[in-house]
C-alpha cells in the first residue's frame, strides 16, 4: 500500500522531497557526530584505551578506523572515540619509528586525501612498516561504482561512495581508485607483490567496515570496495 502511494507521487515532487530528505539527514548526522565527539572527549579524559599487544609482539595499525575495533590492532583516528589509542592524523605517524610496524590496515581512508597527497601519504606509511611487512587497503572502486550508475543512470545512487558522506570535516573524497592506478601508487611508494585480499579469510582480515559493504540497487547486490594489499621489501 505504501509503495502504491509513493508511485502516485509526481516525479517532480519526489525529487523535491528527496532534496529535503538528504539535507535533513546530513544535518542530523552532523549533529550526531558533534555530540558523540564531545562525549568521547570527556570519556577519554578519564579513561584511555590501552595499547593492544599480540602474542608474537606484532605491531598492527588500523588507520582511520572510526569506532571499528579489533582487539589486536592499535587504533588511530582523528576523532577521540573510546576505542582510539592515538588521536592523530593518519598521514603523520611520528609516534612510530622507521621500520617499526608489521601491518597497516586502512579501510576507506586513502580517498580522503587530495589527489596530490596520495604519494606522500603512502610514503609515510611505507616508512613505518618493517621490511617484509604488509599494507592492506580498502578503497571505493570506481569501476564498481560505474556498474551501479550504468544500472540506474542516477548519480545520486553513487554520490556518497564517490564523494564521501560530507557530514564532518574529514568525510570528503578527493581521489578515485581502481585496481590499475592503486597498484601504480603502491609500486611507486616501494611496495611490491600487490594482490587482492579477501575479507574474513583470516583473523587479521575480519572487520565490520566498508571493506565488506554491499549496496543493494534494483534488487542487485553490488560490492563497492577494492581490497588490495602489498609488501614492503
Amino acid at each position: 500500500m505504501i509503495q502504491l502511494v509513493i508511485n502516485l507521487i509526481p516525479k517532480k515532487v519526489k525529487k523535491k522531497l528527496r532534496t529535503y530528505e538528504l539535507f535533513f539527514r546530513s544535518m542530523y548526522e552532523s549533529w550526531l557526530v558533534f555530540h558523540r565527539t564531545c562525549f568521547n572527549k570527556i570519556y577519554r579524559f578519564f579513561i584511555s584505551a590501552s595499547i593492544p599487544r599480540t602474542a608474537s609482539g606484532q605491531v598492527l595499525l588500523n588507520l582511520g578506523c572510526g569506532e571499528v575495533n579489533h582487539p589486536k590492532f592499535i587504533n588511530i583516528d582523528g576523532y577521540p572515540h573510546a576505542n582510539i589509542h592515538y588521536v592523530s592524523r593518519i598521514d603523520r605517524l611520528g609516534m612510530f619509528a622507521d621500520n617499526a610496524v608489521d601491518l597497516i590496515y586502512a579501510s576507506h581512508c586513502l580517498e580522503h586525501f587530495k589527489y596530490g597527497e596520495v604519494d606522500r601519504v603512502l610514503d609515510e606509511w611505507h616508512r613505518v612498516i618493517k621490511p617484509g611487512g604488509i599494507i592492506r587497503l580498502s578503497v571505493p572502486d570506481i569501476d564498481k561504482l560505474i556498474d551501479i550508475y550504468n544500472d540506474t543512470n542516477d548519480p545520486d545512487d553513487i554520490v556518497p561512495q564517490l564523494m564521501g558522506g560530507q557530514n564532518n570535516k574529514y568525510n570528503y573524497h578527493y581521489v578515485v581508485f581502481n585496481g590499475l592506478n592503486l597498484k601504480k601508487y603502491l609500486n611507486r611508494a616501494g611496495f611490491v607483490d600487490v594482490q587482492e585480499w579477501i575479507p574474513g579469510s583470516c583473523d587479521l582480515t575480519t572487520f565490520d567496515d566498508f571493506s565488506v559493504y554491499h549496496k543493494v540497487v534494483n534488487g542487485k547486490n553490488y560490492p563497492i570496495s577494492l581490497n588490495l594489499e602489498a609488501k614492503k621489501v
